[in-house]
């Protein structure tokens, strides 16, 4: 009987251990404000910013527990934390044009908890960069036109799969991000800033073959567009 008890009470610990972080106010929130398109409504987030910074300070007090996830319920608690401390940013600083009107913007703490800080730049190359996972820069939003949209959902560890497909999908078929001719591939400069993410040239042709349905060979000459950080409102 003690044994049993013990099992059970082992089973229960990993249970807990391993119960992933709720998100379900942030995603009520971008179902609100985020249409499917990503056009994302930062004045309905400023009126509920109540319900927003309950969110990250919801996320703020379970980085004590996060490692503890899997791999997928970390990457989509982390890809969370970016896109809803993104959101904060640019409503705290409404009205603006660009989020490079904000003075050094991904360079400011915003995730705190006892004697822990993150900004956003922390958040995107100390913590998501190092999953080994490229399909990330596809679901971080920016809050600028030339980003992957804000996905109207929140990431799941348990569907981050079908998740990150669909934004890859999602990005790499937007022909105003990324535009494909049977000679050169104009792609978006987030392959270029973020290159050895990607791997080597096959590797990226490779992706976008992928996600597009298309066979381009991977000897095709490849350009960047220019980025277009307007606000995706």
């Amino acid at each position: 009987m003690k044994l049993l008890w013990t099992i059970f009470l082992i089973c229960c610990g990993l249970n807990a251990q391993t119960s992933e972080v709720n998100h379900q106010s942030w995603n009520a929130l971008l179902q609100q404000y985020v249409s499917p398109q990503g056009r994302v409504d930062y004045q309905g987030f400023q009126k509920d910013r109540s319900k927003l910074e309950a969110y990250i300070e919801s996320l703020a007090q379970s980085t004590e527990k996060i490692n503890t996830q899997t791999k997928a319920q970390q990457l989509a608690f982390w890809i969370n934390a970016y896109n809803a401390c993104t959101v904060k940013l640019i409503c705290d600083n409404l009205p603006l044009e660009s989020i490079k009107d904000i003075s050094r913007p991904w360079k400011q703490t915003v995730l705190t908890h006892k004697n822990n800080r993150w900004t956003l730049d922390e958040i995107e190359h100390e913590i998501l960069r190092k999953f080994g996972e490229p399909r990330i820069h596809f679901a971080i939003n920016c809050a600028s036109k030339s980003c992957p949209i804000l996905a109207n959902e929140a990431y799941q560890g348990h569907k981050l799969e079908e998740q990150l497909n669909r934004s890859a999908a999602t990005f790499l078929n937007d022909r105003s991000k990324n535009n494909y001719s049977t000679k050169r591939l104009y792609l978006s400069r987030i392959f270029m800033w973020f290159k050895g993410d990607f791997g080597n040239s096959e590797a990226l042709v490779n992706l976008i073959n992928q996600y597009t349905s298309q066979n381009f060979s991977s000897k095709i000459a490849i350009s960047y567009l220019s980025y277009d950080w307007s606000l995706n409102n």
